[in-house]
């Protein structure tokens, strides 16, 4: 089968639509923050979107994505009719009706009359078009909802067109990014303005999976629009000069058959000291949190030109305090590897209990000065067995090639 013929089968347009739709509440509420403090929203109750003040629908959403801007909202269209049937079903007249589409209605449609801004000479001119397409019922598809329609009276179905906004032109899957980031320009400075949206982003997901387990379930529950508010103030915060948001906290720990195959440097560097092989998994698991925070950092552009490369020399002069002799060796005292060994889990067991430097004032990780040690000792740049060098050096050149 080629892939045209497999597309056929595919929901991947569905899909996006779902998706979109759990985008496009979060970015309305960030569009209402500024004029609104005591909205709440839900998703998939009574509509796609609902926002409610003092536990009444205020506003019903229906979102309609359509890939590259497929779809129409003419007069005849199926998305406009059977929105406005779902309407006259579920709305009341206290409820406003927004259709928010992607697709783009074309000047004088019925759909272009309800916009906003409109005066009530357009939604009665709206209306009339409505009307019409209805009693010629040229859409069998439709028929149901032309029925329906026309069973309103002619005052009623203007006070249904007055309460309907049609917003089109939404942004399509692709594009919503940079409206959610255009949101939050009063928030952060440019070039943190996306590492903020990708984390509110992934809480929102996180946070509207929730919900709907519970709305699946029965329950009523609502989301607070200051609740984004919070959470997007506190991303912000992360995002200052003194602090960096921290990723990778509930990272998986390695499992001990992961820990048991790793062959990285850093990790023989512990093994060759004898160190309990719980340590080493917590090791790893360090180094593999602070690796990524790290990179993903970089990767964003949230640290200062040579910024890392400081606090890593910050960090190898916290291991000199803990690791260089405090004495000058005696010629005629020869030391056993087993006490080499000893000395050298007696003195990473100092370093673990000393107050170690975060990368910034703010940050507070634990794993990241940890983990960052253990990135240095697979560089091979420092090292816990007082002869680490030596017996590491068949990895020396490999470390290199790495770097």
């Amino acid at each position: 089968m080629s892939i045209a013929e497999s597309n056929r089968f595919s929901a991947a347009g569905s899909a996006l639509g779902y998706l979109a739709q759990v985008e496009y509440a979060l970015l309305i509420a960030l569009q209402r923050m500024d004029t609104e403090d005591s909205l709440r929203l839900s998703l998939e109750t009574v509509d796609d979107i609902v926002f409610e003040v003092g536990g009444q629908p205020q506003e019903l959403w229906q979102t309609k994505h359509h890939v590259e801007r497929q779809g129409s909202l003419g007069d005849a269209s199926p998305d406009l009719w059977k929105t406005l049937h779902n309407w006259t079903e579920t709305s009341d007249d206290r409820s406003a009706c927004f259709l928010y589409s992607t697709a783009t209605p074309k000047s004088g449609t019925a759909a272009s009359l309800l916009g906003p801004g409109r005066s009530s000479e357009h939604v009665l001119a709206a209306r009339e078009r409505l009307d019409v397409v209805a009693r010629a019922a040229g859409n069998a598809a439709s028929a149901d909802y032309y029925t329906r329609y026309l069973s309103l009276n002619d005052v009623q179905r203007t006070g249904l067109l007055n309460r309907v906004v049609v917003l089109g032109s939404a942004a399509t899957g692709e594009r919503i990014t940079e409206q959610l980031v255009a949101t939050v320009r009063k928030t952060t400075v440019q070039q943190r303005r996306q590492p903020l949206v990708d984390r509110l982003r992934g809480w929102w997901h996180r946070r509207t999976m929730v919900h709907l387990t519970k709305v699946a379930r029965g329950e009523a529950d609502w989301i607070d629009i200051r609740e984004i508010e919070d959470q997007l103030h506190l991303i912000a915060q992360l995002l200052r000069d003194d602090n960096l948001p921290l990723d990778y906290d509930n990272e998986p720990e390695p499992s001990p058959d992961e820990v048991a195959g790793d062959d990285r440097v850093f990790v023989e560097q512990l093994q060759i000291i004898l160190l309990h092989h719980e340590r080493i998994r917590q090791a790893v698991y360090d180094h593999n949190r602070a690796f990524l925070q790290r990179s993903r950092w970089q990767r964003e552009q949230l640290l200062a030109i040579g910024e890392l490369d400081s606090y890593d020399r910050r960090l190898m002069e916290e291991w000199k305090r803990v690791f260089l002799p405090l004495e000058e060796p005696d010629g005629d005292d020869v030391v056993s590897d087993d006490e080499k060994r000893k000395f050298a889990r007696t003195t990473y067991a100092r370093l673990q209990e000393r107050t170690l430097p975060e990368i910034r004032a703010e940050v507070r990780s634990g794993y990241i000065p940890l983990g960052s040690l253990h990135i240095l000792a697979d560089r091979l740049q420092i090292g816990w067995h007082p002869d680490w060098l030596n017996l590491l050096k068949d990895r020396i050149a490999e470390v290199q090639d790495v770097a």
